[in-house]
């Protein structure tokens, strides 16, 4: 079975991907890895259950519930088949594709499309982006970036504690890798601590997609979450399009029935707004900056401003954190 065109959506983790993924997963051309996958991965014929997702007889609740099969990230199916793919010391490029891996993970796709009667694959990654990774096994792939607000971030990492980000950067708990000098001075300027260790975090996976996209042109489509959960219709019309997907009739009621709520101030429940101003300053002082010790870009505005919008935290389009408006509310499961 020929596997034409998957669909690869990134971002840094904590980014609202799960809601998006979950989303498209019930698009009737797109088969996709489920929590069978991971546990078994050697056994595609388990993704024929993924129907069950799809079955409107279950609830949100129901299909959200652990042993159920829904759409997940799968990393144990991508390490039983690519060693090394979790790593997480450093991004992963095209050369680390080992190469006796491709055939069979591809066969593996395959077997696994077929058992869901579907055309098209969707995957989703978080963290590292892999996208020159991903393009070594499909490459004719399309990605798609999901970009948010850079403090919801940060306050959703701290809070999630399932994974270590925030740990000091010159420690040992430390699992990103190395740190270019002038983050690790801005970091220590600003306080240092848990709070901008996960700044950092996310920081190094915005790069990391930055320069996987300029590998990449014109198959790469940006995202910006709050656009998402606002004008859900209008968004999820221009991925499709950009993905060479229809919007169905079946896939318009999902969309029409899914609860979006844009939590655009929940950051404030955990963060204080010195707190939100730190990490603010981070990113500001980061943006453009190098491993070299860069100066501080000044930020762009107008048409530049927009030109820049790809793969930058959302307040990095703003001079001041109160221009932004945050009053809107419309949400992430």
């Amino acid at each position: 079975m020929r596997i034409e065109k998957p669909v690869v959506i990134v971002g840094t983790g904590r980014c609202g991907s799960t809601m998006l993924h979950r989303l498209l997963a019930r698009h009737e051309a797109l088969g996709w890895l489920s929590t069978f996958n991971e546990v078994f991965p050697t056994q595609p014929w388990l993704a024929r259950y993924s129907d069950l997702y799809r079955h409107p007889s279950f609830s949100r609740t129901v299909k959200h519930l652990p042993f159920f099969p829904k759409p997940f990230e799968a990393y144990r199916f991508w390490e039983h088949y690519l060693p090394g793919f979790s790593r997480r010391d450093r991004p992963l490029t095209a050369d680390d594709v080992p190469p006796l891996g491709v055939g069979p993970v591809r066969r593996a796709v395959a077997r696994i499309l077929e058992a869901q009667d579907k055309q098209r694959f969707l995957v989703k990654v978080t963290g590292w982006s892999r996208m020159a990774y991903f393009d070594r096994i499909f490459p004719d792939a399309a990605f798609v970036f999901l970009n948010r607000e850079v403090r919801a971030v940060v306050s959703s990492w701290v809070q999630a504690g399932w994974l270590d980000v925030t740990s000091e950067l010159d420690s040992d708990r430390w699992q990103w890798g190395e740190v270019p000098e002038h983050y690790h001075n801005v970091w220590e300027d600003l306080g240092g601590g848990p709070l901008l260790s996960a700044a950092v975090k996310i920081r190094l996976d915005l790069d990391d997609i930055r320069r996987n996209m300029e590998q990449l042109p014109g198959r790469c489509h940006t995202i910006q979450y709050e656009d998402l959960v606002t004008s859900p219709e209008q968004e999820l019309r221009a991925l499709l399009a950009f993905c060479d997907l229809d919007w169905t009739g079946d896939f318009a009621r999902v969309v029409a029935e899914h609860p979006f709520y844009n939590p655009a101030d929940k950051w404030r429940r955990y963060l204080s707004t010195e707190d939100g101003d730190r990490v603010l300053e981070f990113f500001r002082r980061t943006n453009g900056g190098s491993a070299h010790g860069a100066a501080t870009q000044p930020l762009a505005s107008g048409a530049d401003r927009e030109a820049s919008r790809a793969a930058e935290p959302r307040l990095l389009l703003y001079e001041n954190a109160s221009e932004v408006d945050e009053s809107s509310r419309t949400s992430v499961p």
